[in-house]
């Protein structure tokens, strides 16, 4: 009956915040990252985390959001469900409908390596266990701190495993890197007594974190503050997996003993040299977890947001084919890409770990017949191919040049080119245009990085031959966004992904499709704002092609530009206020910068006499 009550007064607190003016927000890791994406999300921090009731006790979920998504889950619809990172655990909505906000078994699926995909337990992804250590620094400042793999040996998994009962026994027993255990009796304290024996997965208890798990406190219940059980830790916490182990952990700037036990939802760590009230603490486990699913996306929660330099395609150098250059805004820029063949850049994978960030081409540089897709490393994206650690990860194998992929990897026996690639915001999925069927089609593909793997699968099923052009994701990766002229002129359409596997063989659909523009001229060039509020497009509508903007469901389009010379290509600033695009309106073109809010160019970014055309910002 706990659990009952915990969960109707947070449907009550929902009624209220929603009552005083929260609505939902679209997810968007990389726009409003910081607030909640769900008002149900907010409810359960608010019960605990809330300032006006913490004070100054310790976190149970963290200081607040820093990343959302929707991940697959395949009982969830379109097998996505809504996920809210913060240090301490990740929140999730399964079913929209009912409401009931959970607390993943994340502890579970970092000592396995098995990611769960849905409510069958066999329906998971399997993958390495996870070294992050379960105290302390990250493991580059914390070498000496069991990660969550070295407890696979003594956790409870599904595998029947369970520790003896006990009782009034104090805990000594030290758990090393890579699993080896020892014992230290000046380690054996009082509140270290075992008091709890769960005989539900056969774990031990001690005082320190029993009291801890059972302790009250001013929390907020249906909108007001009152006092009472801090939380129900079976929702919170779970079940512990793995009895009670001392460790060694960098903390800070110096090594400590930490007393840890696993749990299926959280760890908890006691710090004696802590101050009293921090020495016993939910140990990291958003943060932790989101270092092992997502490694290529850094730490949000520590790092500014990624910068993303204005890029651009210039004939400048070469007078014919297409090159790269980083905009300096003196009028110029800096010549990124050498090659004999056209290079043009479409997406970002953004990162908050600098060096882990790609820009994401299409070239002739393999073949002058048939573009290719490329993912430029950091160091070729900011200071050029030339310079020393730059590099390129060829991504597409279907201009028949007689080069093979690496195994597991997408390639077509039948040529043509693949271009417009987008990777998905949590840099995971890449949707991408290709001909190699003849007739261009959107395709969608895992992209795992370290090392290179994925297929492709179409997304669409055009029978004649047309223009299919830059999609774009949804900022919660549920929806894709692009341009085609199929149905006779140029019109931006969207449609909801709904997936079916996931794994390197992904396997998904377009659902619910629709014509956003509808009208009987021609848009195209179409972006999704940061945090897809907005679209932002190119249009002859009114007699020659200028840019505009209009709400992500196709209502409230609004120009922006108003000249006679050609305006194209928008793309969006990092914070959405702004639009870069490539216009001729001074004979040839170059590119410029205008306010969202109102139209006024702000900036002539490039000024010389080649043609500068197909920014790329932030997305």
């Amino acid at each position: 009956m706990k659990r009952l009550r915990v969960i109707w007064g947070v449907t009550i607190l929902v009624v209220a915040l929603m009552a005083s003016s929260a609505a939902p927000l679209a997810a968007a890791p990389f726009a409003n990252r910081t607030t909640f994406a769900d008002p149900r999300f907010a409810a359960v921090w608010t019960r605990t985390d809330d300032e006006v009731v913490r004070g100054g006790r310790t976190w149970y979920w963290g200081p607040g959001p820093w990343f959302d998504y929707a991940e697959f889950y395949r009982q969830s619809p379109n097998s996505l469900r809504t996920v809210q990172y913060l240090d301490k655990a990740r929140m999730e909505i399964n079913n929209p409908a009912d409401g009931i906000v959970t607390n993943g078994l994340l502890v579970k699926e970092l000592i396995s390596g098995r990611i769960q995909l849905g409510d069958d337990p066999y329906d998971a992804w399997y993958t390495e266990a996870s070294d992050v250590p379960v105290a302390g620094n990250p493991r580059a400042a914390n070498t000496i701190a069991p990660g969550y793999r070295d407890f696979a040996g003594i956790a409870t998994l599904d595998n029947g495993y369970r520790d003896p009962s006990r009782l009034n026994e104090r805990v000594s027993t030290v758990l090393a890197r890579g699993g080896n255990l020892s014992s230290r009796s000046d380690l054996a304290r009082p509140e270290t007594t075992i008091v709890q024996y769960n005989s539900v997965t056969g774990h031990n208890i001690p005082r320190v974190f029993w009291e801890f798990m059972n302790q009250r406190g001013r929390i907020v219940v249906d909108g007001r503050v009152t006092t009472g059980p801090i939380v129900d830790w079976l929702f919170a916490i779970g079940y512990p997996i793995t009895d009670p182990y001392w460790t060694r952990a960098v903390v800070g700037d110096s090594e400590r003993d930490v007393l840890v036990q696993l749990f299926e939802r959280r760890v908890l760590t006691y710090t004696p040299d802590n101050p009293p009230a921090y020495q016993v603490e939910m140990g990291n486990v958003g943060q932790h977890y989101f270092q092992w699913r997502y490694p290529h996306l850094g730490m949000p929660w520590a790092a500014p947001d990624p910068a993303t330099p204005l890029i651009y395609a210039s004939n400048i150098d070469t007078g014919s084919h297409w090159e790269l250059y980083r905009a300096t805004f003196n009028g110029g820029g800096q010549r990124l890409t050498f090659n004999n063949g056209e290079t043009v850049a479409f997406s970002r994978l953004r990162s908050w770990s600098p060096a882990q960030s790609y820009l994401v081409v299409d070239s002739r540089r393999n073949s002058p017949e048939y573009r290719q897709i490329y993912l430029l490393n950091a160091i070729a994206a900011e200071a050029g191919e030339q310079a020393s650690g730059a590099g390129a990860i060829r991504i597409s194998y279907s201009n028949n040049d007689g080069a093979f992929p690496p195994p597991d990897n997408d390639y077509s026996s039948i040529p043509g080119s693949e271009y417009n690639a987008s990777i998905s915001p949590d840099g995971n999925m890449l949707v991408f245009v290709s001909e190699r069927q003849g007739i261009p089609q959107l395709y969608l593909r895992r992209l795992t990085l370290s090392p290179l793997q994925g297929y492709a699968h179409p997304l669409t099923g055009y029978t004649q031959r047309c223009n299919v052009e830059t999609p774009t994701w949804a900022p919660d990766g549920r929806a894709i966004y692009w341009v085609t002229n199929c149905d006779g002129n140029f019109e931006i359409y969207r449609g909801d992904l709904r997936y079916y596997s996931f794994d390197i063989y992904v396997y998904a659909e377009l659902t619910n499709i629709r014509n956003l523009s509808n009208n009987a001229a021609n848009d195209r060039f179409a972006r999704v704002s940061p945090d897809g509020r907005l679209i932002a497009f190119a249009s002859d509508r009114d007699g020659n092609w200028e840019i505009y903007v209009m709400n992500s469901d196709g209502s409230n389009a609004r120009r922006l530009t108003n000249h006679p010379a050609v305006d194209e290509a928008p793309t969006w600033s990092p914070d959405g206020t702004q639009l870069a695009f490539a216009s001729d309106r001074d004979g040839d073109f170059e590119i410029y910068i205008l306010n969202v809010s109102d139209g006024i160019i702000t900036q002539q970014v490039t000024q010389n006499t080649a043609q500068d055309r197909w920014p790329l910002w932030a997305q």
